[in-house]
């Protein structure tokens, strides 16, 4: 559950590199992203499920679109996505500004994420945008387990 003053506390004690980007509007959907001028093949969104063990995050690319058949294998046969005010609650920012930093409950990576280099990322702010390596993400969240998503 953080905030983008957390996620960049966070960051900077782990020394590690990123920009904080300047969306001009509020930014709930990867469509809004790409409006600012930020490369699609880029964004990664962070997706929160309710699952038979409680609430999961979910980060695949922004252009993918989760597969719940391979979803419901994984987390049981009644994973959802949340609702918004659920996500509110679990992870403390709407939908369109959650992060996979610090994001608080079980994280999964899809496979696809791996082949970026760099990656832009809600950094809970609406406002803004998170950019860093990819290679710096995985550092940065620490644990995470890698599946096929999509």
């Amino acid at each position: 559950m953080a905030k983008l003053e957390q996620i960049e506390k966070h960051l900077r004690q782990q020394n590690l590199l990123y920009k904080v980007v300047d969306l001009e509007s509020e930014a709930f959907t990867v469509g809004d992203v790409v409006k600012s001028g930020i490369d699609e093949d880029e964004v990664v969104k962070t997706l929160i499920v309710r699952a038979n063990q409680g609430f999961v995050a979910l980060a695949l690319r922004g252009k993918d679109r989760l597969d719940f058949k391979k979803v419901r294998k994984l987390l049981g046969s009644k994973a959802e996505l949340a609702k918004p005010d659920e996500v509110l609650k679990v992870v403390g920012v709407p939908i369109g500004a959650v992060c996979p930093v610090l994001v608080g409950i079980p994280l999964y990576f899809d496979k696809k994420v791996m082949d970026l280099e760099n990656v832009h990322m809600g950094p809970g702010d609406l406002m803004h945008g998170l950019e860093m390596k990819l290679s710096d993400l995985i550092k940065a969240v620490g644990d995470y387990l890698i599946e096929d998503l999509t």
